[in-house]
């Protein structure tokens, strides 16, 4: 869906259709996000609920300009960055493994078997770049902002990760 002046109206008007068009495309990677900072189900689902609300409470400050959904996840960047904070009160650690298979919400989805094959294959960080890449169609100098990395490093990365998706599907270990 792309965000244009007009939906931004609609939603400053509290369309609630549109609303609806714009958490049923962004929750899952919401989700996403406030879990790869909390690694806690229950608060990932309040933090995502919050992203939404501040979303809409912050769209005063939204500049048109066809990056809606870099404005949303920096919210929900910010929201589990202060989660994690105030309560947990330790470091951010992004070499913690995910449990994918709670980030997807359907289990019978081509994009959850997908995403389960590649956790068994690749390493934790790898998995995040091509998920973020492949599901949520990032760009690269999205994932380098969102990871604290430089463009390079992401496509050094995620190509590597490619490569070694393939050679494991010419082995028959992965049936993409």
């Amino acid at each position: 869906m792309v965000v244009t002046a007009r939906v931004i109206e609609k939603l400053k008007n509290k369309d609630e259709q549109t609303f609806d068009q714009i958490y049923f495309e962004y929750n899952d990677l919401i989700y996403y996000i406030c879990y790869s900072f909390t690694h806690d189900k229950s608060v990932s689902e309040d933090l995502m609920q919050e992203t939404f609300i501040k979303m809409l409470s912050s769209l005063d400050n939204y500049k048109e300009n066809g990056k809606f959904k870099q404005f949303i996840t920096e919210i929900a960047r910010n929201l589990s960055k202060n989660y994690v904070t105030r309560v947990m009160n330790k470091e951010i650690s992004s070499k913690e493994e995910l449990p994918l298979e709670d980030i997807v919400s359907s289990n019978d989805s081509d994009s959850s078997k997908m995403i389960l094959e590649l956790q068994g294959i690749l390493s934790a960080e790898e998995s995040d770049i091509v998920i973020l890449k492949i599901v949520y169609d990032y760009k690269f100098k999205e994932i380098a902002d969102y990871k604290n990395q430089t463009i390079g490093e992401i496509q050094a990365k995620y190509y590597k990760a490619i490569n070694k998706v393939k050679e494991n599907y010419k082995k028959g270990g992965i049936s993409l």
